[in-house]
């Protein structure tokens, strides 16, 4: 068997994230941290209840399609939706032959998926301050003509967000290379890509409710023009989104629109003053439009260690490469990122 292992794939991890025990707060994974109200749980198990699990769920998730299409003002035929923007991703990657390019360090699953599918990786470069290299970067893309451009807006693990336009420009400059802007994080930057998309064929806008308060339900969905998405959804698993997980969205985008958006505004203004606290303790913040910030500091494996011992869980990204010190924290509750700053505090002083 390990002689069939394909080589690239051989050469990568697995996606690990680690899960020390006894975490209270936890900000390692950019959810949204506020839980829905009891009143909004409770109407959503009664829409649960409903769904006939004996059956097999609606394979072109109409419904979810109908309200997604209203509320963005696009065809039901540009839709397509996934587990999650990483299903998305990996369709992506299957689709369309030929090297998938990216800015490094950026969203892992962007390399995970082209390694999987025998696809080769090309990295676009970033600056100290994490910003993009727009010259370098068209050279890259002009020499290596991948298939697919991945641009996270904003990124992560940085939380930097490039100017919007480069991406219209290179689906100008490029029209047979597929220009995604992936806007996962579009509830904190307020910025998009999606009026540009009939001006651009090429061009195609990623979302997710991963990050509005449902991580749990893995559901994404990319915009574009419909003849991509008719070539994503034949390489699209059938039955890709489960009854629940469709009951579910639908439930999240026509009663909880409001919440969500209430609790992002929320989280906006905590990065504000999350950014103040943590560069008064002395750590290098780098500037972001997500709901997580990208600290840097000397010891901050250690440090991380020393977190995760109080219960406090972040992401530790100290390893050799342009993210040596630096620790990425999802932006919390007011009363996470009063802990949070609390431990801190503590730990720094010693």
């Amino acid at each position: 068997m390990t002689l069939r292992i394909d080589p690239a794939v051989a050469a990568i991890a697995a996606y690990h994230v680690p899960q020390p025990r006894d975490i209270r707060v936890k900000l390692d994974a950019n959810e949204l941290a506020f839980t829905l109200p009891a009143e909004l749980r409770a109407r959503l198990a009664g829409e649960l209840a409903e769904v006939p699990l004996e059956r097999y769920p609606d394979p072109r998730a109409r419904e979810l399609r109908a309200i997604v299409a209203a509320e963005l003002g696009v065809g039901g035929d540009q839709l397509v939706f996934g587990n999650g923007s990483d299903e998305l991703i990996g369709m992506l990657a299957a689709a369309l032959a030929g090297p998938v390019a990216y800015p490094a360090p950026t969203f892992v699953y962007y390399a995970l998926a082209a390694a999987a599918r025998g696809r080769p990786s090309i990295a676009l470069p970033l600056d100290a301050r994490f910003e993009l290299d727009e010259a370098a970067a068209v050279r890259a893309i002009d020499e290596a003509r991948p298939a697919v451009v991945f641009l996270a807006l904003p990124n992560n693990p940085t939380g930097t967000l490039w100017r919007m336009d480069f991406a219209l420009e290179l689906a100008a400059r490029f029209r047979d290379i597929a220009i995604v802007s992936d806007e996962a994080y579009f509830a904190y930057s307020g910025r998009t890509n999606l009026p540009q998309l009939a001006a651009h064929p090429n061009l195609i806008v990623m979302r997710t409710l991963s990050k509005v308060g449902f991580a749990g339900l893995r559901v994404g969905y990319t915009v574009s023009s419909p003849a991509i998405a008719e070539l994503l959804d034949k390489v699209r698993p059938p039955y890709n989104l489960s009854a629940l997980d469709q009951r579910a969205a639908v439930f999240a985008l026509r009663e909880c629109r409001a919440w969500s958006a209430a609790r992002a505004a929320e989280i906006v203004v905590e990065r504000g003053r999350l950014a103040i606290a943590l560069a008064r303790l002395g750590f290098e913040v780098f500037a972001s439009e997500a709901n997580l910030l990208l600290v840097r500091r000397a010891g901050a494996g250690e440090l991380w260690k020393q977190l995760a011992a109080r219960g406090i869980l972040v992401r530790d990204f100290d390893r050799p490469g342009p993210l040596a010190g630096c620790l990425r924290i999802t932006v919390g509750t007011p009363d996470d990122n009063a802990a949070l700053v609390t431990a801190l505090t503590e730990l720094c002083a010693t």
